[in-house]
């Protein structure tokens, strides 16, 4: 059995910090043997310095820190702190990092001190050296580096959930800083009876509602190779490349984990709430253009007929008394897929669209 795509983006993640951490390791030792080396800064370096022992010392240090770390972070951001505050996130990474950095600091200076003092290093020897190490200059001066290589870390992980998995990365090569036109499968995803909910609950209650749902069904989405690219109100504006999409009918399977993450979670809502929240979708796909917009605050964001549309599909729900409509165009590229009953509902006109447009009913078999 292969890796869910959310398992792929964290072991990704976690190879991305690996390299980085290993890299800024091997700098940091050929920074230092640079000072040591230099008449200005430095008498040059004690008798028992070696270039080469050190090197391979911090690089796997910060190998094996990387790892550990890396899994740590990726792990720990994306099953609590992506529920909790950047400032809870900030201290629990600073007090987990300390207690790690005394773990590797006290396993370097093991080896270090049998490789410097050989068969006549005892335990004493050690502990002098953990000591001294923790409370010098170049102790304390690793300890708030590497400290802040690691907020840093939880930081770009934190940023990359804001944009959502990619996009980040799409900035920083500046991707869409010239607008493109990209083929695109939108799902809207729309709670049903939300004036009903927000009426039942109150404003305050109602966002936690939705705070908890927009939480429990990141999940489904990260797990069909969705995007997130809005929140509008209760909705969820969903998106694919179009390969991505139909690659083993994601951008259908999507609605049905979904409905299956919300019937596991009945007792939860029904507990806290006393509703069973569920949904209605419309699907669709087509051309968009692509590209970043605004100065202050900039955004990547899509523009076409295709959105109009998706949104008029998902509306029609309510008046054919179904969860699920998805258009024909979109439909004739997933027929392969037998997992699901399609229902032609026939030629419609949309409001505000001259074009009529043909759609079907989606329910799983």
């Amino acid at each position: 059995m292969g890796f869910s795509p959310q398992t792929k983006m964290n072991i990704k993640s976690v190879v991305i910090i690996t390299v980085s951490w290993t890299l800024i390791g091997i700098f940091l030792t050929l920074y230092n043997k640079a000072l040591l080396s230099s008449p200005n800064f430095s008498l040059g370096p004690s008798p028992i310095y070696n270039f080469n022992v050190q090197l391979i010392l911090w690089s796997s240090i910060s190998f094996v820190g990387g790892i550990i770390g890396g899994t740590f972070l990726v792990s720990i951001n994306s099953k609590v702190f992506r529920k909790k505050s950047f400032r809870y996130a900030l201290i629990t990474t600073a007090y987990s990092f300390t207690l790690m950095f005394v773990l590797l600091l006290m396993i370097f200076i093991t080896i270090r001190a049998k490789i410097a003092l050989g068969e006549t290093a005892t335990f004493q020897n050690m502990i002098d050296l953990i000591l001294e190490m923790l409370t010098s200059f170049y102790g304390l001066a690793n300890y708030f580096l590497w400290g802040t290589v690691t907020l840093l870390t939880l930081f770009m992980l934190q940023v990359n959930d804001k944009f959502g998995p990619g996009i980040l990365r799409k900035f920083l090569y500046g991707k869409y800083f010239h607008p493109k036109v990209e083929s695109r499968i939108f799902m809207f995803l729309d709670m049903k009876s939300s004036t009903t909910i927000a009426e039942q609950l109150g404003n305050e209650k109602y966002f936690r509602l939705l705070r908890d749902l927009f939480s429990h069904l990141t999940e489904p989405i990260l797990n069909t190779e969705g995007e997130i690219y809005q929140y509008v109100g209760d909705e969820i504006v969903i998106s694919w490349p179009l390969k991505r999409g139909l690659r083993n009918a994601n951008c259908i399977n999507c609605f049905y984990q979904i409905r299956e993450k919300l019937i596991d979670l009945e007792e939860y809502y029904n507990n806290k709430y006393a509703i069973k929240p569920t949904f209605k979708a419309g699907l669709h796909h087509g051309n968009v253009m692509a590209g970043e917009i605004g100065i202050i605050k900039k955004d990547i964001i899509y523009s076409g007929d295709i959105l109009n549309t998706t949104a008029r599909i998902q509306s029609m729900c309510n008046e054919y008394n179904v969860d699920f409509l998805v258009s024909e165009d979109t439909l004739s590229l997933l027929k392969n897929s037998n997992q699901y009953e399609y229902k032609t509902l026939g030629e419609i006109k949309l409001k505000g669209k001259k074009q009529l447009i043909n759609i079907s009913s989606v329910k799983q078999i």
